[in-house]
């Protein structure tokens, strides 16, 4: 069975939120300066498109599985460093990390919000 809840303010709030994490995600290549390394870069830009997608899927109605999938994205953000073999300590290391966490954190919260709101329903 899958958990959904008719949107409510505190979900387009953290649905957009992931929505911006993931556009974040996508230019911290650029911003952070690590375009000179590729994996890192293509990393931040194929999660950060699939966050994307996630994120406007949930805008429209939030699904648990929308919330799971950005909860495994967050999560290989923060492992990729060293499963990928980015160099230690660098931008992309921090950046990958940082926004894996934001998005666990994020994902997380709807995850709650569905298991305790009384709008949330089995579908």
């Amino acid at each position: 069975m899958m958990r959904t809840i008719e949107n409510q303010l505190e979900d387009l709030f953290l649905n957009g939120w992931n929505l911006l994490l993931g556009a974040s995600l996508i230019a911290a290549p650029w911003y952070f300066n690590f375009t000179s390394e590729a994996v890192a870069s293509w990393n931040a830009w194929t999660f950060g498109a699939t966050v994307i997608a996630l994120a406007v899927l949930a805008l429209m109605q939030t699904y648990d599985w929308e919330e799971y999938a950005i909860a495994a994205a967050g999560l290989w953000a923060c492992v990729a460093p060293w499963v990928l073999g980015f160099q230690e300590a660098t931008a992309a290391t921090w950046a990958h990390v940082g926004f894996g966490v934001a998005l666990i954190v994020s994902a997380g919260s709807e995850l709650w919000r569905l298991r305790d709101s009384s709008a949330a329903h089995e579908v």
